[in-house]
């Protein structure tokens, strides 16, 4: 079974020893983690994403797993054809990818005037990639042009994941500032950075929201000395997994 875990925006994939997929290689030992630059736009990650999936499995079926930003770049490298993944690949599972752009995004780049940013810098400010040229990828107005240019690849199974709730008290700014913000109830729901409009793809999701906020999905909490989160990750995960490699028929909940 050829999994690849690809990972999103605010942090590469392990930092000062704590992996993004908080303690996924222990348990899905053959899987691939690739490394992708954070700070860089989805045209740059995506051929980078393709080559490592290329040396790590020359052959054979591909499922990539795919947490927030991760889930563009794989959209990205199926619809351009990198490397001729998108006859391998059988299946994307996105969790909270913001397919239709983030408000934080927005926020971040000047998009809604009007609005005092520096509560949300802040806390955003702890990491790398804000700030640089990779944000623009992830506003509103940029979802809408990669949406018109990016189509889903035929033949891929595309099924997509989301939470929210239990916030830790680091997201709660961003978490009402995305609910007070949004037009409707699926656009107020949110995890802290992705509303539940946003992160839906291409129609629904497969199963329930978990109760987990954006950090929380992969395990970690800010609020917390160890930065464990309390949401059981590697049992939400596991489903994903099971779903994403299994025939549709059998990958029930």
């Amino acid at each position: 079974m050829n999994l690849v875990f690809a990972s999103g925006f605010f942090e590469p994939q392990k930092l000062l020893g704590i992996e993004y997929f908080r303690g996924l290689p222990e348990v899905y030992r053959d899987a691939l983690f690739p490394k992708v630059p954070v700070d860089a736009h989805i045209s740059e990650r995506a051929p980078l994403l393709a080559q490592q999936i290329q040396q790590r499995f020359p052959n054979g079926d591909i499922h990539v797993i795919a947490h927030s930003m991760g889930g563009l770049d794989t959209r990205y490298l199926l619809a351009k054809k990198l490397l001729g993944l998108d006859q391998r690949i059988k299946s994307l599972s996105t969790i909270s990818t913001p397919h239709r752009g983030s408000p934080v995004a927005d926020l971040l780049l000047g998009l809604i005037p009007g609005i005092d940013s520096a509560p949300f810098q802040r806390f955003l400010n702890r990491f790398p990639a804000v700030g640089s040229g990779a944000l623009d990828d992830l506003s509103t107005k940029a979802a809408v042009t990669f949406n018109q240019e990016i189509k889903d690849a035929p033949g891929v199974r595309y099924l997509s994941y989301f939470g929210f709730g239990d916030t830790s008290l680091a997201l709660l700014p961003t978490v009402e500032f995305i609910h007070k913000h949004g037009r409707t109830e699926e656009e107020r729901t949110n995890d802290g950075v992705v509303s539940l409009a946003s992160a839906k793809w291409p129609v629904d999701l497969v199963e329930q929201p978990w109760t987990a906020d954006h950090l929380a999905q992969i395990g970690h909490n800010l609020d917390s000395l160890d930065l464990i989160s309390r949401f059981d990750h590697k049992t939400a995960i596991a489903r994903v997994v099971r779903r994403a490699t299994q025939p549709a028929a059998a990958a029930a909940p």
